[in-house]
This record gives C-alpha cells, structure tokens and sequence, in this order.
C-alpha cells in the first residue's frame, strides 16, 4: 500500500512539472507507470475528463462500438495518403479538438477535428522517445506513434500545410518556420507506420472515402459542362 501510494505521489510530482498547477488537479491517480516516460505518454493520451464524466460506458467498450461502426464505413480499399490543403480542397474544414488528448482526432460531418499542438525545440526529442518507449514495451500500444504519422501524412514535408493547420489553430508554431515544422515532423515520422487496427487508420480511411465521393462529383460535374459548351460543331 506504502509503495502504491509513493509511486502516486511520484506521478502527481512529474504532472504537476509537465503540466503545472492549474491542470495538475484534472488528472485522476494514474495506476502503475512502468517509466517516467510512461507518465509523460499518458498526460498526451489521457481524455477530456469532462467527456468521460458524459456517459458511465467505458472507454474501451466506446472505442470497440466505435471503431466497427467506422470499419464498416469505411470499407476496403486502396487508400491514398491526402495532404491537408488536398483535404481542405474536397471540402473538409479542419477544426481544434475540445482537448489536448492526442486520442482525440476524429472526422465527421465533413469537420476532421486535430488536438492543438505547441512544436517548440523540446518537441523532437520528446516524440522520439515516446515512439521508442512504446516500440521496445509491449503491451502498452502505439498511439503515439499511430499520432505522428498521422501528422506527417497530411502534412508531407509541406509548408503550406503546416501553415493550414497553424490558421486553424492546429499547429502553434515556436521553433521559426513552417518549413522547420514539417521537416521535424518528416523526421520523426521517419520509421513510423501505422497500424491497420488503430482507431487513427478508420479516421484516415473515412476521410479517404470523403475526398474520394467528392472528387467523383467533380469529375461528373465537369464532364456535364464540356458536353454542351465543348462539343465540336
């Protein structure tokens, strides 16, 4: 009980220096962390509590519920990796998630929905060592890693889409241009990939679909007007 209460105390010590003393009282106790790594990966992941407050269905049963709905959504297929100004032209708006929860990535009604990030000179390192934590501790999942590649997938090395997400209030930028954003991004990504079951991977697929549907109606639209305004005489 003593060496449970300690590790407690441990854990509240490193949220209340990552996360200061006006969020310090939002995160419940934490259970058993295996790293001080583990704690830091679990203030990124942890859930808006007000959400969690919302309804008494667990996490987990949510994400199970949530994610074969998505699945049969999305269907089978090749999949095209879409930058965001290529997302944005098939009409999706790019909007703040409600939480800072790197979990909390979704897409629905045409609104892909991104938790704000500040990328400042700490960012690398920190993204670097998570991704390795959860590589070499199995078990413990790869949700950060599914994040970054997210994030490098629609953003690609880009500066433009970097600057996309900065107007939305996605990206807050403290290490100088959009450029040095992306390519951080680009690096830390570098081997990453995604898991086919990750909830991030449906939410891909979903916004894959939408682009797709929006595309063909284009393509429609535009073979309607060359056929009478084209036509040879």
């Amino acid at each position: 009980m003593l060496v449970q209460q300690d590790e407690e105390f441990l854990n509240k010590l490193i949220l209340q220096f990552c996360c200061g003393n006006t969020q310090f009282a939002a995160y419940p106790s934490m259970g058993k962390c295996l790293h001080l790594l583990d704690v830091h990966r679990k203030i990124l992941l942890w859930p808006d509590t007000r959400k969690a407050k919302s309804g008494h269905r667990t996490k987990s049963w949510w994400r199970r519920n949530l994610c074969s709905r998505m699945a049969h959504e999305a269907g089978v297929g090749d999949e095209i990796i879409r930058s965001a100004i290529e997302i944005q032209a098939a009409g999706i708006s790019f909007k703040k998630s409600k939480s800072q929860s790197l979990l909390d990535i979704t897409f629905e009604g045409g609104n892909l929905r991104l938790p704000p990030i500040v990328v400042d000179n700490s960012t690398e390192s920190m993204f670097l060592n998570l991704i390795a934590f959860e590589r070499f501790h199995v078990g413990v999942g790869n949700a950060v890693t599914a994040y970054i590649f997210f994030m490098d997938s629609i953003i690609i090395g880009i500066a433009k889409n970097v600057s996309l997400l900065h107007v939305k209030g996605i990206i807050q930028n403290a290490i100088g241009s959009d450029k040095a954003v992306a390519e951080l991004f680009n690096s830390i990504a570098k081997d990453a990939t995604l898991d086919p079951a990750s909830s991030l991977d449906l939410v891909h697929k979903r916004v894959d679909k939408y682009c797709k549907h929006w595309l063909s109606k284009w393509r429609a639209w535009l073979a309607n007007f060359k056929h009478p305004y084209f036509r040879s005489p």
